[in-house]
């Protein structure tokens, strides 16, 4: 009952929710994924604090996300259970989208440079704790 009252707070917040109302996640991988299907067993956990910035009542607009103790880092979400989109100036164009009332997906995408001009992605499939 827990895990749908949190989906459905996620799912249809309020104008009051849009700004200010942070989601934390407090991930554990499973398995990481090429962009070809290949997956292989993957540890590690990843807190992950995504914080509205200036967004709809939906929560369509601008977020920061924090990995860990790292920088807020800018990001651009399409709702408030994602996909939020940032690129930390890698080389990477990162996603990351909710699957569940536990579960997330982590995407780094590979974009062409001239010192890799192949594009390439890794899928990480998470559980997570999250809250809101």
């Amino acid at each position: 009952m827990k895990a749908l009252v949190l989906l459905t707070a996620l799912a249809q917040p309020t104008a009051s929710q849009a700004e200010g109302a942070r989601v934390t996640l407090d991930c554990d991988f499973q398995r990481s994924c090429t962009e070809a299907g290949d997956c292989t067993p993957y540890g590690g956990s990843q807190s992950i604090t995504l914080a509205p910035t200036a967004t709809d009542a939906s929560g369509t607009g601008d977020w920061t996300i924090t990995l860990g103790d790292g920088p807020a880092l800018p990001a651009r979400g399409l709702a408030r259970t994602g996909p939020w989109v940032w690129q930390p100036g890698d080389g990477h164009l990162h996603t990351l989208a909710l699957s569940g009332t536990k579960s997330a997906l982590w995407m780094r995408q590979w974009l062409p440079t001239e010192r890799y001009p192949d594009t390439y992605a890794e899928i990480d499939i998470m559980t997570c704790e999250i809250t809101a």
